[in-house]
């Protein structure tokens, strides 16, 4: 988890004027989630007719005050392209191994790392946080903020 230099500055700020930090935080978090999605359906492999590229969805939650942004894929089979299998897949210079136990059998071959999810992030990591930044001080201007 990052945390952004002067988010609670922008965040009273905006509050003070009178707007809803909470709700922009919530909107900028979700722009950043969109480009870090449509890079990872860009980097995603196509050799399955797109289904892992499609598979791959963006959502903003919120639990207990703490708002995240995810963005994921469902099917079965993604963790291993993202983080390969077998002796090619434990030999990949891929993103950090899977906290999952995927079981590099030694007997088998695999497949190599084909990451599209953590480079997403990692690519954009200034990115994100920026357009959250963003956000928020759009929002501070409406409010005849500066």
């Amino acid at each position: 988890m990052s945390q952004i230099k002067g988010l609670n500055s922008l965040m009273k700020k905006l509050d003070r004027l009178g707007g809803d930090s909470h709700k922009s935080l919530k909107v900028g978090i979700k722009q950043a989630n969109k480009m870090v999605q449509g890079e990872a359906k860009g980097l995603a492999p196509t050799g399955d007719s797109g289904l892992l590229k499609n598979s791959i969805k963006e959502k903003v939650e919120e639990k207990n005050g703490i708002i995240t942004g995810k963005v994921s894929t469902n099917l079965h089979y993604a963790p291993y392209v993202e983080f390969g299998t077998g002796q090619r897949g434990e030999g990949s210079p891929s993103p950090p191994k899977s906290p999952e136990n995927l079981n590099y059998r030694q007997d088998w071959a695999g497949m190599d790392a084909q990451p599209f999810l953590y480079p997403a992030l990692k690519n954009n990591k200034g990115k994100v946080l920026d357009i959250v930044k963003e956000q928020l001080k759009k929002d501070i201007q409406k409010m005849g903020g500066s």
